[in-house]
This record gives structure tokens, C-alpha cells and sequence, in this order.
């Protein structure tokens, strides 16, 4: 059985979560182009209607911007992340890394942003779960 050292364990941890965060930003970036399509289809439904369709236009244009919003923190969840990663991917100051995130989850909740602050809320908890992990010892 090879020894694996806590700290390189503790990286692959990490790397994988960041990698989740890199798939979610991925796939929230699909859900935007598809809403982009359909907002431009309910356009053309509403002017063929003679206007009469703006509530779906509402509803994908909440939904676009709901989005959005995820997306745009998700985005600064990876750019503070990436602040500290090597250049060998590995990521320094694990603790300075976490307290980064509750840092900008607590400066957007002091804004009364709580929609934000419950987005970086999750990623903050993800990348804390990683870092502090307890191995399963038993056999």
C-alpha cells in the first residue's frame, strides 16, 4: 500500500472541487446560450402576437439574469481561488485560500447581496470540506 502524504491528498481534494467549480461555470455558460436562444424565439413569438406574449419575455429574461448572477460569482469564486494556485496546479496557503472565500462571502452579505453571498456560501463550504477532510482509516 502506497503512502500518500496528507498534504498531497489534501491537493487532490481541492483540485478536484476546483475542477467541479471549472465544470459548473462550463455548464452555466451552456444554460446562458441556450436562454440568449430562446429569448430572441420569444421575441419573435411576442411580435407575431402583436405584443401580446411580453410575460414570456419576463419569464426567460428572469431566468437569464438568475443565471447570470451565478455565473458572474462563480466566475469570482475561481478568480479568488486562482489567486493561489501554482504554477504546477497545486494550490498554496490552503487556509489563507478558505478565509479568502469567507471573506468575500461575508463583504457581499455586510452589501445585503444574499443571493451572492449564498452562492460562494456553498463554494466556500465545497472547498472547506476538501481542505479539512478527516481520511477514513478504518480497514
Amino acid at each position: 500500500m502506497a503512502i500518500v502524504s496528507k498534504n498531497m491528498e489534501t491537493q487532490e481534494k481541492i483540485i478536484s472541487t476546483f475542477e467541479e467549480l471549472q465544470q459548473a461555470i462550463y455548464d452555466l455558460k451552456h444554460q446562458l446560450v441556450e436562454s440568449e436562444l430562446l429569448f430572441n424565439q420569444a421575441c419573435n413569438r411576442h411580435i407575431d402576437s402583436n405584443f401580446q406574449k411580453e410575460w414570456l419575455l419576463d419569464r426567460i429574461s428572469s431566468r437569464y439574469d438568475r443565471i447570470t448572477l451565478r455565473h458572474d460569482v462563480m466566475l469570482l469564486v475561481r478568480d479568488t481561488i486562482s489567486a493561489f494556485r501554482d504554477f504546477d496546479g497545486y494550490f498554496l496557503d490552503v487556509k489563507q485560500l478558505i478565509q479568502s472565500i469567507e471573506s468575500l462571502m461575508l463583504s457581499h452579505a455586510d452589501e445585503e447581496e444574499y443571493e451572492i453571498a449564498a452562492i460562494i456560501k456553498k463554494w466556500h463550504e465545497k472547498f472547506a470540506e476538501a481542505i479539512y477532510f478527516i481520511s477514513d482509516f478504518t480497514y
